[in-house]
C-alpha cells in the first residue's frame, strides 16, 4: 500500500467504526472525540490536498480542487449529523448536491478510466450521508 491510500483509509476506518458508536450511542470513551478528530482530518486532507492525493487521475486541476471541496464537504456533513451540530441538515444537502453532480460528470465519462475512481468514491460518500442522514432525520 502506499502513502495516499493509507493517509486516506486510516482515518476513513477511525471514523466509520467511532462514527458507528456515536451514531447509535453505544458507550465508548472518547468515541465522539475520535469521530472528530479522525473526521477534521479526512476533511483536511480532502480540501487541502487534493493536488497530491489525486495527482495519479489525469482530470483537470479546477476538478480536482472542485472535487476535493465536495468530499470534504460530505466528510462534514456526516461529521455534523454524527455530533447533532447545528445545521446539519443545510450541509448534507449542499453535500448531496456536490455528489450528484460528480455522479453524473462521471456517469457521462465512463468510459475514459480516469474518472471511475471519481465515480467510486462518490458513491462511497453518497451512502454514507445517505446512511448517516436517514438516521438522523427518521430516529427523531
Amino acid at each position: 500500500m502506499n502513502k495516499k491510500l493509507l493517509l486516506e483509509i486510516i482515518p476513513f476506518a477511525l471514523f466509520l467504526i467511532f462514527g458507528t458508536f456515536t451514531l447509535f450511542k453505544i458507550r465508548v470513551p472518547y468515541a465522539a472525540l475520535v469521530t472528530l478528530i479522525s473526521g477534521s482530518f479526512m476533511a483536511m486532507i480532502y480540501f487541502y490536498a487534493s493536488f497530491w492525493l489525486f495527482a495519479t487521475i489525469q482530470i483537470p486541476a479546477v476538478a480536482k480542487i472542485v472535487v476535493g471541496l465536495v468530499y470534504s464537504m460530505s466528510i462534514l456533513a456526516c461529521l455534523f449529523c454524527l455530533l447533532h451540530w447545528p445545521l446539519w441538515n443545510l450541509y448534507s444537502i449542499i453535500s448531496y448536491i456536490g455528489l450528484g453532480v460528480f455522479v453524473i460528470i462521471s456517469l457521462f465519462n465512463y468510459k475514459k478510466l480516469v474518472y471511475k475512481p471519481i465515480l467510486y468514491r462518490c458513491l462511497l460518500f453518497l451512502v454514507l450521508v445517505s446512511v448517516i442522514y436517514g438516521y438522523r432525520r427518521f430516529s427523531a
